[in-house]
């Protein structure tokens, strides 16, 4: 399969993992399935580093790989906790869509604090893809296609989850100058995710929330997640980075379609959606071009 193909199944993927997070909150008990993500996550990036890694386990020893390390744990606290905990309470709130939408602003996010941690200046054209985006989330907001439901908190969740993707991503692209192997930096940071919720489980003693969510919809999600994250990988293997992050953007029209189909959402809200997404598109297009 091409790259293409690679990076229309992710966005399928997380667009799949949006709309099950909804139908997961139904029988749901605990977190959701939430830290079953990130164990699964963890699962599946220590099998592609075992089968397909590019840095070996002894490396992992040496001096030069204690700040990488602690680098990768850092962006997994960012994303396995930070990010994944309040995108699936903003998927809960304001739906899959919006949420879907939200993440778009992730580049966004990532441009000042490329400039922070990786000296990388955007010029005019990135600067006016980031206007695009948050124009398109705005537009949105204006006229949602979805039913808001009082719930306002959820869209700063959304915010907020986008930026802490954006804190992870920063910090994994350091790490990955010095230890260059994505799916070995996936894995060290969601097993770092898996031991800061569990700590932080033990001391409030709610282990249980952890674990009791284990139903069919919290496990599609989990692997929905995975699954994004694996097409992303040997996406970028054979298709540009323009590429594999325009044709991302489209997940918001997957999960829309999904949205119709899993959860009954009338298939009016679509034509609403067309435009902020629309825009949502191009602005990542410029982003990365």
């Amino acid at each position: 399969m091409t790259g293409e193909g690679f990076a229309l199944l992710a966005a399928l993927a997380y667009g799949l993992a949006g709309v099950t997070i909804v139908r997961g909150k139904a029988t749901a008990q605990g977190d959701n399935g939430v830290f079953l993500s990130v164990a699964v996550t963890a699962a599946v990036s220590g099998a592609l580093w075992l089968g397909w890694g590019q840095v070996a386990a002894a490396s992992l020893a040496t001096p030069g790989a204690v700040l990488p390390i602690a680098i990768f744990i850092a962006a997994g606290l960012f994303s396995m906790v930070l990010g994944r905990r309040t995108m699936y309470r903003a998927t809960e709130q304001i739906g899959p869509v919006a949420t879907s939408l939200l993440r778009r602003l992730t580049p966004v996010f990532a441009l000042p604090l490329g400039v922070i941690f990786l000296a990388e200046v955007p010029g005019a054209k990135t600067l006016l893809g980031a206007v695009l985006v948050i124009a398109a989330v705005l537009i949105y907001i204006g006229r949602p296609s979805e039913p808001r439901g009082g719930a306002a908190g959820g869209w700063w969740l959304g915010v907020g989850s986008a930026a802490f993707y954006a804190m992870s991503y920063a910090l994994r692209s350091g790490g990955l100058d010095r230890l260059p192997d994505a799916a070995l930096g996936t894995l060290i940071g969601a097993g770092a995710g898996m031991i800061w919720m569990l700590s932080a489980a033990l001391a409030r003693g709610r282990v249980r929330a952890l674990l009791v969510d284990r139903g069919p919809w919290h496990w599609l999600t989990a692997f929905a997640l995975s699954a994004g994250q694996i097409f992303q990988f040997f996406a970028l293997k054979s298709a540009s980075v323009v590429v594999v992050a325009t044709l991302g953007s489209l997940e918001v029209f997957f999960t829309a379609l999904l949205g119709v189909a899993l959860l009954g959402r009338p298939a009016a809200g679509l034509w609403r959606l067309i435009l902020p997404a629309g825009v949502a598109v191009v602005g990542t297009a410029l982003m990365v071009w």
